[in-house]
């Protein structure tokens, strides 16, 4: 049996780059490209997948505050309707800003407006809680209307 000459890739390779001045300095200038590159679009697309759960985050915290200062508020009308009534601006009363200290670049604003009707009476309240963390911004709406039995207001989210 004849013994054939099996050359492997790897031979042949050091073959060219032995044979050829030059040849192994561009292809180890190809791989640094490549290698760069590689590194480049890593850093981008972690910047942005980065970017875009920071911004997630920050609205789901303003979620949060607008609905936690949205229910300490109702507690607040049902223990003291007197809240709502002494609100006659009709532009809107600002009854509470805070800036928590537990979150950045934070802030909650409520306002309250009366809702009138066509007499020109005042026949709810609209209460406007508005969370802002960075640069997200929720709006948490609740509308009052006094029950008639009773004389309590009752809430109804918009």
């Amino acid at each position: 049996m004849r013994r054939k000459n099996k050359t492997t890739l790897t031979a042949r390779t050091a073959g060219i780059l032995r044979n050829n001045d030059g040849t192994s300095l561009v292809l180890v200038t190809i791989i640094a490209i490549l290698v760069i590159m590689g590194v480049v679009i890593l850093r981008v697309a972690t910047s942005s997948l980065w970017a875009s759960s920071d911004k997630i985050y920050n609205q789901d915290r303003a979620y949060v505050l607008a609905n936690s200062m949205g229910a300490t508020v109702d507690a607040l009308i049902q223990n003291d309707p007197e809240v709502l009534t002494s609100c006659s601006d009709p532009n809107g009363t600002v009854i509470v800003r805070d800036y928590p200290s537990q979150l950045p670049r934070a802030s909650v604003e409520v306002t309250v407006v009366p809702s009138l009707s066509e007499a020109g009476s005042v026949n709810g309240y609209i209460v406007k809680i508005e969370s802002k963390v960075a640069d997200s911004t929720y709006v948490y709406t609740a509308y009052y209307v006094k029950s008639g039995a009773s004389g309590r207001f009752m809430r109804q989210i918009i």
